[in-house]
C-alpha cells in the first residue's frame, strides 16, 4: 500500500480527508504539522508516494519548502498543494480551497496511479465515523453501532454499543457523550442507509406542527450542524438540500413565535447549542424585528433572510472564524494565513456553494454576497454604502448586534449595544434600520 503525508490544520478535515484517502485511493495516511516535520519524515521514508499540503502553514511557506526539498534531493514523490502557491503554482497541481475531498481524491489518485474505478468498494475500512450528534434526534437505528477501542498503538477493537433493534434518547448518547466519545462506528455496508435514515427521521421532526419551541430550536440547530459538516466534506447534494430546507423553514418557524431574547439566550447556552446555530438563529431573529417595523416587509423577505443566514458562516471551520467582525479584527487576530484567507472570502465562496442549491436564486445570492457590506464579497467594509440591496443593509446591521451580543468581552445589554453599531454605521438608511430594532427593545 502506497504512503501519503498530509499536512491539514483543521481536525475535521484531516478526518475527512483521511478516510476517503484511505478508503478510495487505498493510500495509508501519515499526519505532519509543517514542512520541517515532513522533510525529517522524508528523509527516513523517500518511498512515500504522495504529500498533500496546505499551501502555507502559519507563515511558513509550507509547499515552496517541501518542494524545494524533493526537488533537491530527486525523489519521486508527488506533491499536491490544497490553496494557492504563486512560486510553484506552474510545475504543481494548486487546488483551490475549500477544497471538496471528492476532488481531492480524484488528484491524489492520478498522481498515485490510482484507477478510482477499480479501487471504489475493494479498499474500505470496515466501519466508518460518525458524529455523536447524529444520534441526538433517532430513538432506534437501522443497523447495530460501535465504539473503538484501542488496543495497542497500531491496533483498534471495534465493540458494538447500540443494537439495531435497541432504543433510546438523547439522555442516553449523552452519557457517552460525558465520557468523552466523539464518534460512534458505523458498518461500512450501512453508512448511506444509516445517514438517509438519520436526514429522513429529522426532516419528518422538523416538518411536524407539534413541537414545543425548544425542542424545535434544538432539532434545528442539529440540523444545521449536519449540514454544515456535509457541505463541507462533499458539498451540495440532494440530502443536504432538502435537509436545509427543511431547517431553514423550521428556524422561520421559531423565529416567528421566539421567546424574548434574555430567555432565547439562556435557553441557547444552557443547551450546548453550537456557536454556529447561536450566531444563525439570532441573526435571523434580529433580521425579524427589524423587518416587522418595515412599511415594505412581505413574509418573503424573512425567509430570503433566513436562507442567508443559516448558509452566511457555511465554509468557516471555526468559532474564532465566525467571531471575526472586521478587518480589524482579522489582521489581529491568531489564525493562520489559510484560515485568514477564508474568512476574507467566506462571503464570495459561499455564493460560490450556493450555484449547486436549487432555491437560491440571485436575490439571495446578492444579499449573501452583499453581508459583510462588499459589493464582491472579499473582506469586511467599516462603513457600508448606500448602494447595496435594502436587505443586505437589515442583514448587515442584525449581523453586528448579534456578533456583540454573542462575545463576552462585549457589552450584553441590548441598550448598550445600540450606541456602538449607531457610531458604526453613519449611513442614514442604516441609523434608521437600527432605530428600528431600537424600538424592539425601548
Amino acid at each position: 500500500m502506497s504512503q501519503t503525508i498530509l499536512i491539514e490544520s483543521n481536525e475535521d478535515l484531516r478526518k475527512i480527508f483521511s478516510l476517503n484517502l484511505n478508503t478510495f485511493v487505498g493510500t495509508d495516511v501519515i499526519h505532519r504539522k509543517n514542512a520541517d516535520d515532513t522533510i525529517e519524515l522524508l528523509r527516513i521514508l523517500p518511498q512515500v508516494g504522495l504529500v498533500i499540503t496546505q499551501a502555507k502553514v502559519g507563515s511558513e511557506d509550507t509547499a515552496v519548502k517541501i518542494y524545494n526539498f524533493i526537488k533537491s534531493e530527486n525523489l519521486a514523490t508527488a506533491l499536491l498543494i490544497i490553496g494557492e502557491s504563486k512560486t510553484i503554482s506552474g510545475e504543481i497541481v494548486c487546488l483551490k480551497a475549500p477544497v471538496s475531498w471528492e476532488m481531492l481524491i480524484k488528484e491524489a489518485a492520478q498522481h498515485l496511479g490510482v484507477n478510482l474505478q477499480d479501487s471504489i468498494g475493494k479498499v474500505r475500512p470496515d466501519y466508518l465515523p460518525v458524529g455523536v450528534h447524529y444520534f441526538y434526534d433517532i430513538s432506534k437505528t437501522p443497523c447495530d453501532i460501535y465504539i473503538r477501542i484501542k488496543k495497542g498503538p497500531n491496533e483498534f477493537q471495534f465493540v458494538k454499543r447500540i443494537h439495531s433493534k435497541d432504543v433510546f434518547d438523547k439522555n442516553d448518547i449523552k452519557k457517552y457523550e460525558d465520557q468523552g466519545l466523539k464518534e460512534f462506528y458505523v458498518p461500512k455496508d450501512y453508512i448511506q442507509y444509516f445517514t438517509t435514515f438519520v436526514t429522513n427521521t429529522l426532516i419528518q421532526k422538523l416538518e411536524r406542527e407539534d413541537l414545543t419551541m425548544e425542542d424545535r430550536i434544538l432539532t434545528t440547530a442539529n440540523a444545521h450542524e449536519i449540514v454544515r459538516e456535509s457541505i463541507q466534506a462533499i458539498g451540495f447534494d440532494d440530502v443536504s438540500v432538502e435537509l436545509s430546507d427543511a431547517s431553514i423553514n423550521s428556524m422561520v418557524k421559531s423565529v416567528k413565535n421566539s421567546p424574548q431574547v434574555a430567555q432565547l439566550l439562556k435557553f441557547l447556552f444552557s443547551n450546548k447549542v453550537s456557536h454556529a446555530y447561536q450566531h444563525c438563529h439570532l441573526l435571523a431573529l434580529m433580521c425579524h424585528y427589524i423587518l416587522s417595523k418595515q412599511s415594505w416587509y412581505k413574509a418573503e423577505h424573512l425567509e430570503t433572510l433566513s436562507f442567508v443566514a443559516f448558509f452566511s458562516d457555511v465554509t468557516l471551520k471555526s468559532n474564532l472564524q465566525m467571531q471575526i467582525a472586521s478587518m480589524r479584527e482579522l489582521t489581529e487576530s491568531n489564525l493562520t494565513d489559510e484560515e485568514k484567507r477564508q474568512v476574507l472570502n467566506h462571503a464570495k465562496d459561499a455564493v460560490a456553494l450556493m450555484a449547486n442549491h436549487p432555491d437560491a436564486n440571485d436575490y439571495i445570492k446578492t444579499v449573501l454576497i452583499q453581508s459583510h457590506g462588499k459589493s464582491d464579497g472579499v473582506g469586511f467594509e467599516e462603513n457600508p454604502g448606500e448602494d447595496l440591496h435594502p436587505l443586505s443593509k437589515v442583514f448587515i446591521v442584525a449581523d453586528a448586534f448579534v456578533k456583540i451580543l454573542l462575545n463576552p468581552s462585549m457589552p450584553s445589554s441590548k441598550k448598550d449595544i445600540l450606541p456602538i453599531i449607531l457610531t458604526r454605521f453613519p449611513n442614514p438608511s442604516y441609523q434608521k434600520i437600527i432605530k428600528a430594532l431600537e424600538q424592539k427593545f425601548q
